[in-house]
């Protein structure tokens, strides 16, 4: 018997802070993400994985589509339907073996688009730990069952985007917030346009000082609305101001005034 731990979601939901160098577990992987943009012909992309741990591991790469909830989490489904990339994608290597603190390379390339609808399609790569053989089994003598060895495995996964087409665009609005408690606020963010919402937010006080930021907050095509909690330095005063930058060029595409 196996039990998973999918322990990032390549944002695991788009909310990881742009780490230049993404390590959990056991494995390591850089870069977190990889972008097909429309703006460049590159056709193939390489992502390295390192193995962290003291001993010798064999990886399955595999390509996985999430839906996301309005709660952020993220569901894997076995859809493949217009808003994932999967079905125009390869990978390669699809399985290797690693040392202790080996690197192994793997090629991601786009297949042609001539055929395919403009916009923008997201699926995740999903590096594996895998066991090979059977699982450790043991008789018991009296009762003549087996038990088995449990053995966690650890995974990671970093999104893969395709965007097709020059009229692409996101729009990221403030539908609501509230205070949770003197250090936290809830956003509801909703994203418009045919593309995913990838947005930092950063919370300022009167003296125009930061408090909280939140980098790499997305939301996918799968969803139009995102609930998020958002954590602060200090205390939030009576008044204060949201910022929402866009996550790659870093330019405030919107000012919210916050009272509490």
């Amino acid at each position: 018997m196996k039990i998973k731990n999918l322990l990032c979601f390549g944002l695991v939901l788009g909310l990881m802070t742009a780490y230049a160098f993404n390590a959990l577990a056991n494995i390591s992987i850089f870069p977190y993400r990889i972008d097909f943009e429309n703006s460049s012909r590159k056709r193939v992309q390489t992502v390295r994985v390192i193995n962290n741990s003291d001993k010798e591991q064999t990886y399955r790469v595999t390509m996985v589509n999430y839906v996301q909830k309005p709660d952020g989490s993220l569901e894997e489904v076995n859809s493949d339907d217009k808003f994932f990339a999967r079905n125009h994608l390869t990978w390669s290597p699809r399985q290797f073996h690693l040392k202790p603190r080996e690197m192994q390379t793997v090629n991601i390339a786009r297949k042609s688009l001539a055929n395919l609808p403009d916009g923008e399609y997201v699926s995740h790569l999903k590096v594996q730990e895998v066991l090979l053989g059977d699982p450790n089994r043991k008789k018991n003598t009296n009762d003549k069952t087996i038990s088995m060895t449990l053995t966690p495995l650890f995974a990671i996964t970093i999104p893969v985007t395709i965007e097709k087409g020059d009229n692409l665009v996101s729009k990221t609005e403030v539908v609501s917030y509230k205070k949770l408690g003197a250090k936290q606020v809830e956003f509801v963010l909703k994203r418009l346009g045919n593309k995913s919402s990838r947005v930092n937010l950063v919370i300022e006080d009167a003296n125009g000082e930061v408090i909280g930021r939140l980098n790499e907050v997305k939301v996918y095509m799968t969803t139009n609305q995102l609930t998020m909690k958002m954590g602060t330095d200090k205390d939030l005063p009576s008044k204060a101001v949201l910022k929402v930058e866009d996550a790659k060029t870093k330019k405030v595409v919107l000012t919210k005034d916050l009272q509490f």
